[in-house]
């Protein structure tokens, strides 16, 4: 639940498509709108327990007086952030407000508590804590703003708040007053904030940086991932178009259900595993799942990001079913090729080249049976008897010759289950 509430208010990428920089934008103007928030509560929380101690009328002013000025800050903001979340001109706005926001709250609380050795070295700390705020954004450009601006306003409030030089040195000339305050230790400690300030923003600028840069090139390689995947869809669709475009032929109820039965006998026979025979079971009857792909075919789901694993399962499946296709093709264009008297040496060297495994081999045997017992538009039904002749003497070099032999013993079992059916 923890987890859950942290990457609702604070989490930079949640169900956010990093490629469209508006959104992105609007997403970080949230988060930081967020932190904000808690800031502001800590400050009114602090504000109000020194107003508590001091009991000083100007305390409690100061305190009460913050919350208009919040809340007007706080609506502006609002109306930014949500009138229009694909504006990209008013995220920017947005964006340029938080910052400037997160910068004038924490000088304004460094100026009320500065004067409290208690809290100063605290209230010193926000300075940097608004600038590690505003680094959020991941923008240089921002960086450098406020680089340059915080580094004008910890010179000013050195000289003027933390130190009071100019109440100090008043009335000295330029040179009197560099004689007079080089060598104190305000100068040395003015210097070294200075110098550390400095360093804190070339480091902060670095990581920003890198962090841009990263992001930057995630984003172009999702971009490219998606061209990609568009145009593979494309070639997907265009594919099964063409091969489902034949399926009719194949896809005659009996003669699936035939050569399920008859595979699924002829691999026990044959000795396969159950994970083989359990294989061919499905792999014989795959073909008749082809209307769950045919929505692949014209619709490309690559833009949508959700519907990238549905895309790969479908084209998985449309995978399957091609070369389920293709095996029944192999079986029509045999049983034809020795019909018509055109099968040759390399006729046969080409059929054997494709899909050559046992689990094929199985499949494609049964098929080859269905196939010349049924009638077809370039023969009539062949006898079992012809049909058994052929698979002995013309058909045997497609296939392995113990597979064969298997299917040759229990031919009865076969032409039982042919006839029963």
């Amino acid at each position: 639940m923890t987890k859950s509430f942290f990457s609702r208010l604070f989490a930079f990428e949640e169900n956010i498509d990093i490629t469209d920089d508006v959104i992105v934008l609007h997403r970080r103007n949230l988060v930081i709108k967020n932190i904000i928030f808690l800031s502001n509560i800590v400050y009114s929380i602090l504000l109000f327990l020194i107003a508590f101690t001091t009991k000083e009328p100007s305390d409690w002013l100061f305190s009460v007086l913050s919350f208009p000025l919040t809340f007007f800050i706080n609506n502006v903001i609002k109306r930014l952030i949500f009138g229009d979340r694909h504006d990209k001109t008013k995220q920017e706005v947005a964006m340029y407000v938080l910052s400037l926001y997160m910068f004038l709250s924490s000088i304004l609380i460094y100026a009320r508590l500065y004067q409290n050795q208690t809290f100063e070295t605290a209230a010193y700390i926000l300075l940097y804590y608004a600038i590690v705020v505003v680094s959020l954004y991941q923008s240089r450009r921002l960086i450098m703003w406020v680089f340059q601006g915080m580094l004008a306003a910890i010179t000013v409030i050195h000289f003027v708040w933390t130190y009071s030089i100019n109440r100090t040195y008043e009335g000295m000339s330029l040179g009197e007053f560099l004689n007079a305050f080089i060598p104190t230790k305000e100068a040395v400690d003015i210097f070294l904030r200075t110098t550390l300030f400095i360093i804190f923003m070339v480091v902060v600028y670095a990581i920003v940086s890198i962090g841009s840069y990263m992001q930057e090139q995630r984003k172009q390689e999702l971009i490219k991932r998606r061209e990609v995947q568009t145009d593979f869809t494309n070639i997907v669709s265009d594919l099964f178009s063409v091969v489902l475009s034949s399926k009719k032929n194949f896809l005659d109820r009996q003669h699936v259900d035939l050569v399920y039965q008859m595979s699924e006998k002829l691999a026990g026979y044959f000795g396969l595993s159950h994970d083989q025979i359990d294989y061919i079971k499905t792999y014989s009857k795959i073909h008749l799942k082809y209307k769950e792909v045919e929505g692949l075919v014209g619709n490309h789901m690559a833009e949508d990001e959700s519907k990238f694993e549905m895309l790969k399962e479908k084209t998985n499946l449309g995978t399957q079913i091609a070369k389920r296709l293709q095996l029944a093709q192999k079986a029509e264009d045999i049983a034809r090729a020795h019909v018509e008297g055109v099968a040759t040496l390399q006729f046969s060297q080409e059929m054997n080249e494709i899909q050559p495994q046992i689990e094929s081999q199985v499949i494609l045997l049964c098929d080859l049976y269905v196939t010349m017992r049924s009638g077809k538009s370039y023969k009539r039904p062949y006898p079992n008897q012809t049909t058994i002749q052929l698979f002995e003497k013309v058909f045997l070099p497609y296939f392995d010759y113990f597979l064969v032999e298997r299917f040759l013993k229990f031919k009865n079992e076969f032409e039982k289950t042919f006839n029963e059916y």
